[in-house]
């Protein structure tokens, strides 16, 4: 009689920010998330100013979510943007501190002597303050007094909204693909969730921008966010940072929608596809770069240096132009 040996199936968990980076160049997926190196000099002007916005927002809408009145919600936010800019000297760059009282490490369980939090009660980092922001705006850098000013003119503008808060900067997970072999666990941060009388409970994305572009149906983001809500459709809620335009045409909002087949597709033909290239690549330990992405419509890619150099000296490319992050969150807002 024959014995039937089980393999254990193998366990992908993917978002938007890895699926993607998975598609466009697998030296940049490896650099990025393996070896979790970013740039030494910090984040680019435009993510500083769209992860303050968001800051901005989020502690709007939860507090909004709370019940507090609308003038208190405002006022919380906006205190959360001017505290964004200037820094919690508590959480930023805080590393636990544990009080080992054995010789043992391994056994070590936490005691009143360590710092495992910052006494802010924040996130590690949650007010990072901002580094490659000026205060006004100089040519194409957008400075933090504007974005907060924007933040102000927002909230006038959109005073009469009617749908309903209910959550705001979550994550949640799923498994949208499994077969004999792997199992996908998608996760997505949804920066609110919102109950609209017209098209149910859906996503609402806050993005920033500085050119006026038609948000693609062709949204990994966008299609993971939806299937996790069984919703077809998400809203994008578009934040302009042009100082030369009005507000009125600064602020807009944006249904994006999916046919039940571009759903269904998604699922279960492109993401179990890239699932079974990321354990290839893994397993081989190559991770093939794409130079068809070295320079895109937002600049060119951070670590394009790194691929020009040659082989022999790409270790210390990459020792004196990047540092270490923490491990990749799908919480992280500077990549949205």
């Amino acid at each position: 009689m024959a014995v039937e040996i089980l393999v254990p199936k193998k366990n992908v968990i993917m978002d938007a920010t890895l699926l993607s980076s998975l598609m466009s160049c697998g030296r940049y997926h490896d650099i990025r998330f393996n070896h979790r190196l970013v740039s030494s000099k910090g984040r680019s002007n435009s993510l500083e100013v769209g992860s303050l916005i968001h800051k901005v927002l989020e502690t709007f809408y939860d507090h909004q979510i709370k019940g507090f009145p609308r003038t208190e919600c405002i006022g919380a936010g906006l205190t959360a943007g001017q505290l964004f800019v200037l820094g919690c000297p508590k959480c930023m760059g805080f590393e636990p501190v544990h009080q080992i009282m054995g010789p043992d490490e391994e056994t070590h369980v936490c005691n009143e002597l360590c710092k495992v939090k910052p006494e802010c009660g924040h996130d590690v980092d949650e007010y990072p303050g901002v580094t490659n922001t000026p205060e006004q705006s100089v040519k194409y850098e957008v400075g933090w007094r504007f974005a907060l000013d924007t933040c102000a003119q927002y909230f006038d503008f959109y005073k009469n909204d009617a749908f309903i808060p209910l959550s705001s900067e979550i994550v949640k997970g799923e498994i949208l693909y499994e077969d004999e072999e792997i199992r996908v666990l998608w996760k997505a941060k949804f920066d609110l969730i919102i109950d609209n009388s017209q098209i149910g409970i859906v996503s609402m994305d806050h993005k920033t921008f500085k050119q006026r572009r038609d948000k693609s149906t062709l949204s990994n983001q966008f299609l993971g966010q939806a299937l996790l809500l069984k919703a077809r459709n998400v809203i994008v809620n578009k934040i302009g940072l042009q100082t030369t335009l009005k507000i009125d045409e600064r602020l807009t909002r944006e249904v994006v929608s999916f046919s039940a087949d571009r759903l269904i597709e998604w699922q279960q033909e492109i993401l179990p596809y890239y699932a079974y290239k990321y354990i290839q690549y893994s397993e081989s330990e190559y991770w093939p770069p794409d130079y068809t992405h070295c320079d895109t419509m937002y600049g060119p890619c951070a670590y394009k240096q790194v691929c020009e150099a040659d082989r022999g000296m790409r270790e210390e490319v990459l020792r004196l132009n990047y540092i270490q992050a923490p491990v990749w969150d799908p919480r992280n807002k500077g990549e949205d």
